[in-house]
């Protein structure tokens, strides 16, 4: 049913005898207002509204007769399970502030409300069968240019003695879940050259002096044999919002050696490589949701130690990817001594790789093990244009 203005029987904010504002109660919301107040409560980050639209020990208590203690257990229960729905629309980080974008890109549809029950559970039958509860409801979303919406599953909200409240974990739609995590909701300035961890830029290169060695040799008699040089280059960058698709050229120096191309699926905290599918439905926002939530990102930002991850950027029992900070003697390479970022470690399609990555710069070394032996990228130059 469509939305309409909370309806408030108290008056409005006041200044109490220290100065400090007043918390304002809501005591008539409407079952369908809680959609509307949830979305609100969310986008302007006001917590204290957030919480007080889940039932509370007390109002439990009232409603089902529950021992204090117990009541109280209960409502701090919903309420941590729904820790997610707040994390993923809020940010501590000023830099990272997501109101812009929600506000450009996501709107209010609808809150959908379910059969309206009794307090035994069952349907409710009329006027002598009140209903002060229903069951499986759904506020829906829509994402600008997009039919597709997206849901927040309220699965049940009770009537209480301040009115319709929460009554159980809030739950996310997969392609939701994956639009927040990845950063998608974010301003544009997050993927900014000067501001992204990768820059990512249409000029930008890196070139890197390519070394092997044989499986057959010995690492203690021989050094890495100088291979070729290689240069990654950004082509084109292919802007769409909240997400971009990023095509690097990478070239060498070998003589009759065709340069190869690669695509990216860059986000505020996800990078992917995009496969020829993936380029080809560049517009199809719920198609780019499904491929995220079905590949493993090769960056998952914010970085930091100790930071891993599997399919969808999520961690997992069997993480692909895993994080530590660079040696503290740093990575040295003809282009100078980086001290500062990570060691990414994970599992690829050839073998084994690490990468030292270097946020603000990009990445500064490569190992590759393989079968077949080892194969090293040292960068010797670069060019970021910001």
């Amino acid at each position: 049913m469509p939305l309409r203005p909370l309806v408030y029987t108290e008056l409005p904010p006041s200044e109490d005898e220290e100065g400090e504002e007043a918390v304002l109660e809501i005591t008539d919301v409407a079952p369908e207002d809680l959609g509307y107040a949830l979305f609100e409560a969310i986008v302007s980050r006001d917590r204290a509204s957030y919480e007080r639209l889940f039932v509370s020990g007390a109002e439990w208590a009232a409603l089902v007769r529950l021992p204090a203690d117990k009541a109280e257990a209960e409502s701090a229960r919903i309420l941590a399970r729904s820790e997610l729905l707040w994390e993923l629309f809020t940010s501590d980080l000023p830099s990272e502030d997501p109101l812009a974008g929600v506000g450009t890109r996501l709107s209010l549809s609808e809150f959908r409300l379910g059969k309206g029950r009794n307090l035994a559970g069952k349907t409710a039958t009329g006027e002598h069968d009140e209903a002060v509860q229903h069951w499986g409801n759904e506020l829906r979303l829509l994402l600008q240019n997009n039919e597709r919406p997206f849901v927040i599953r309220l699965p049940k909200i009770v009537n209480t003695m301040h009115g319709w409240r929460i009554a159980a974990p809030v739950e996310l739609d997969q392609g939701l879940q994956m639009y927040l995590e990845a950063g998608m909701h974010l301003k544009d300035a997050m993927l900014a050259s000067q501001y992204y961890p990768f820059p990512i830029e249409v000029g930008n290169y890196w070139k890197y002096d390519v070394q092997s060695l044989q499986r057959e040799a010995e690492p203690s008699d021989l050094e890495l044999e100088l291979a070729e040089s290689v240069t990654d280059l950004i082509t084109e960058v292919r802007h769409r919002d909240g997400y971009w698709i990023v095509r690097f050229e990478r070239s060498s120096n070998v003589e009759g050696v065709e340069p190869r191309y690669v695509s990216w699926l860059v986000t505020a905290r996800r990078i992917y490589l995009c496969d020829r599918d993936c380029r080809y439905q560049i517009d199809n926002i719920a198609y780019i949701l499904n491929y995220m939530l079905r590949k493993t990102p090769i960056y998952v930002f914010p970085m930091h130690e100790k930071l891993a991850w599997a399919t969808a950027g999520k961690p997992g029992q069997r993480n692909r990817y895993e994080v530590q900070t660079l040696p503290e003697a740093g990575v040295h390479t003809p282009s100078g001594i980086y001290s500062s970022g990570y060691t990414i470690a994970g599992s690829v399609e050839e073998g084994r790789e690490e990468r030292s990555f270097v946020p603000g710069t990009g990445v500064v070394m490569r190992t590759l093990r393989t079968g077949a032996g080892i194969k090293r990228e040292t960068m010797t130059r670069y060019r970021l244009i910001l």
